[in-house]
């Protein structure tokens, strides 16, 4: 059987030369001088900057940095003189292995790089489930999902039904065309229905479902917000797309609302916008509390942390999640902290191209 996703290139030259000197867990610091990026290369005192991240060597027993949308030049197969293919990226963010994304090479590994874990959806989805059970409401509980991108925080829900409690996506959105494609061919029973959030009336999304969602999940788009990047907050118009969001929520009223979203967004220094998005919910009948989250505490093999903004009715219903592996060894018997290199070890063979990266790629 064809795994999605999975290709790789034969690398040469002095990309090549820089695989085979890279010790586990070793970045381009760690390599000798002659072989590192000259944008890392000190002069004097201190660096001139550049890639210094770039080059990441995964470790089998430890989980992953951040798995981003640009990991084609940044993380290398623990074993293999090459960097991982977009199903060993997707396989760090907990994907299924026949999950397939559409799109050219960038586009695909922009989908994994925006996605929230599996995992750590799942674990928050299970506490959503005993929120409801806390209500005394059971059946099918209906989701609208905004900003779906690949669909990571839905596939948490989908796993975190049970025989009492049964989630279903019956509305998922997102402006890109790619995502879009993704979820149509992964999850068509979602209701995919590509939009842009500022045109889209919360009247269609009811008509949609039949009924106002029990539940509304999303995550506005966090470049503006993210540590990474230049943090121009509500500066970007992608920044307030989160308004457009509490809009839905005011008018379709769901029982309860996740919203996850960079941990960058509290740190912030143009606009305090924790201190905001509480208000903007509260301004609509709505109790709310957030934490940051690691990924790795659930059992996903990479350090990623996400903020989660949970807003409901009964907000003294909610708890989050306990963690469920730990980073050393404990009184308490939980796992380690999954290592990216053994995730990664089960996957197949990757399909290697015939196409070359030439000694010009750095």
């Amino acid at each position: 059987m064809k795994i999605p996703n999975h290709e790789t290139r034969k690398y040469e030259g002095i990309v090549l030369e820089r695989m085979i000197h890279l010790p586990p867990g070793g970045k381009m610091g760690d390599l000798p001088e002659h072989l590192q990026h000259e944008s890392f290369v000190r002069k004097g005192d201190k660096k001139t900057g550049g890639p210094n991240m770039r080059l990441l060597r995964l470790e089998h027993d430890k989980p992953s940095l951040t798995v981003t949308g640009y990991i084609f030049n940044k993380f290398v197969h623990p074993t293999e003189n090459r960097y991982i293919t977009p199903r060993e990226a997707a396989a760090l963010q907990d994907f299924p292995i026949n999950y397939e994304f559409k799109g050219t090479l960038g586009q695909t590994q922009k989908q994994i790089g925006n996605a929230v874990p599996v995992r750590l959806a799942t674990a928050i989805a299970r506490e959503v489930v005993k929120y409801f059970e806390r209500l005394n409401k059971h059946g099918v509980l209906k989701i609208a999902s905004y900003f779906t991108g690949a669909g990571g925080l839905d596939l948490g829900f989908e796993n975190a039904s049970n025989d009492v409690i049964k989630f279903d996506t019956a509305f998922s959105t997102d402006i890109e065309k790619w995502a879009e494609a993704t979820i149509q061919h992964n999850r068509e029973n979602w209701n995919f229905h590509r939009a842009d959030i500022t045109l889209l009336s919360s009247e269609k999304v009811k008509n949609e479902i039949g009924r106002n969602p029990d539940i509304i999940i999303g995550g506005p788009p966090c470049q503006p917000f993210s540590v990474a990047g230049k943090q121009k907050a509500t500066n970007d118009p992608l920044g307030i797309l989160y308004r457009d969001y509490i809009k839905h929520i005011k008018e379709l009223q769901p029982e309860i609302v996740v919203m996850e979203n960079v941990y960058g967004l509290a740190q912030v220094k143009s606009a305090n916008m924790i201190e905001e998005i509480y208000k903007s919910f509260k301004d609509i009948g709505y109790d709310v509390t957030h934490r940051e989250l690691m990924a790795a505490d659930y059992g996903t093999p990479q350090k990623r942390r996400r903020l989660f903004f949970i807003a409901a009715k009964n907000l003294n219903y909610f708890q989050y999640p306990l963690p469920t592996h730990t980073e050393f060894d404990n009184l308490f018997g939980l796992p380690l902290y999954s290592g990216a290199g053994n995730v990664i070890n089960t996957l197949p063979k990757a399909i290697v191209r015939k196409e070359r990266i030439t000694k010009k790629s750095t």
